[in-house]
């Protein structure tokens, strides 16, 4: 079974449009990993039952989603790359968010949820185990691997033992990069030919398969968002039509290699490296709406791939046990079925973001990152 994805980010507001590109295509990889995910609905504990990758709905239409929509969690982080470069970079370097602030704004906006995601797909993998003396789909919920979900390090071992709530896998290696991040920003380690170099060795290591480790392609995917923000910051100080010449041309090389990508000439992998950069730099100069409404919702819909990402398999778990296991029971093949199932994890994942995510978010800040009044000292 393929690894699944996403990666929490920082919202942005309606009223900045500067990113709002970026929270588009992180919306379009969240879809890409629920139609991925699709096949679960198929699954009786760990085998799909009747299940034909071609007689998922709108096929033809989705065909890339349903086959490779997997690599969404590479552009997810290459995304995290991006934002964390814009975001925190510099600051770190120059000193202004210590270790113990950066570790409190990334713990409390991924923590709250993954607990709160954690004990319900626990409470439910339970149910569906005792209806049918198996797991469903992840097959590791025992409790070694219910503490390393506790401690947010479900894959830091690396052997692909995807447990309870298994699509956190790849946010728990991205903390590791998030630490990586940190320590070389604080070295200084943060111009354009360092960070081409962390691309390339990490490049090199995936390339001579030394290990499957997941980090390897997180840190490249990562530092490639980097190296793109650094992109973006070099091509904005360039000439309006040197600007629009790169652009073009950027274009060209991205259909270039989609053809060659669909002939089955490039790897789906290296493709992936190639749209990332390019999607970001190209959508960070279109997606500009003039309507504030608009730009409203992009932010709204860019607001939704961490809780879409969590929420989707407790959901296919409260389908698989409200349904005795039974797939068959369900319209699975109805366009009709699939669009619902997209519209109640996003409409979920924006109430959950509002009501939970944000409140929980706001309280840890408040407890861990205020600081406490100092006693006034007598005058002697």
């Amino acid at each position: 079974m393929q690894r699944p994805p996403l990666q929490p980010h920082h919202p942005t507001a309606a009223g900045d449009k500067s990113l709002l590109g970026l929270e588009l295509l992180r919306f379009a990889c969240a879809i890409s990993v629920l139609l991925w995910h699709y096949n679960h609905f198929y699954v009786v504990g760990a085998a799909h039952q009747g299940f034909s990758v071609t007689a998922q709905p709108l096929y033809g239409l989705l065909k890339p989603f349903y086959e490779a929509g997997w690599l969404g969690v590479q552009v997810f982080w290459a995304l995290s790359g991006f934002i964390f470069f814009w975001k925190y970079a510099q600051p770190v370097q120059r000193g202004e968010v210590s270790a113990w602030r950066f570790a409190v704004l990334r713990f409390s906006r991924l923590y709250p949820l993954h607990i709160a995601t954690l004990l319900a797909v626990a409470a439910m993998a339970w149910w569906y185990r005792q209806q049918h003396a198996m797991d469903y789909v992840y097959q590791f919920n025992d409790w070694p691997h219910f503490a390393l979900q506790l401690l947010l390090a479900s894959d830091w071992p690396g052997r692909s033992e995807w447990s309870f709530n298994g699509p956190i896998w790849s946010v728990s290696i991205e903390v590791l990069v998030y630490g990586l991040f940190f320590t070389l920003c604080r070295l200084g380690l943060t111009r354009w030919w360092q960070v081409l170099g962390l691309i390339a060795a990490a490049g090199a290591v995936y390339a001579s398969k030394r290990t499957e480790h997941p980090i390897v392609l997180c840190v490249f995917f990562f530092y490639l968002g980097a190296l793109t923000h650094l992109a973006h910051e070099a091509l904005g100080r360039l000439g309006p039509r040197l600007q629009q010449a790169l652009l073009a041309a950027g274009v060209l090389l991205l259909v270039a290699g989609t053809a060659v990508t669909a002939l089955g000439a490039l790897r789906p992998m290296f493709y992936t490296a190639l749209l990332a950069p390019l999607a970001m730099l190209l959508l960070l100069r279109w997606v500009r709406p003039a309507s504030p409404s608009v730009s409203g919702l992009i932010a709204t819909l860019g607001n939704t791939p961490y809780a879409s990402y969590l929420l989707h398999f407790p959901l296919q778990l409260l389908v698989a046990n409200l349904s005795g296991g039974q797939p068959e029971r369900l319209p699975l093949a109805s366009p009709a079925w699939l669009l619902g199932y997209l519209a109640l994890t996003f409409g979920l994942a924006v109430w959950v973001y509002r009501r939970f995510e944000v409140p929980a978010q706001a309280r840890l800040r408040a407890q861990l990152l205020t600081a406490p009044a100092r006693p006034s000292l007598p005058r002697g």
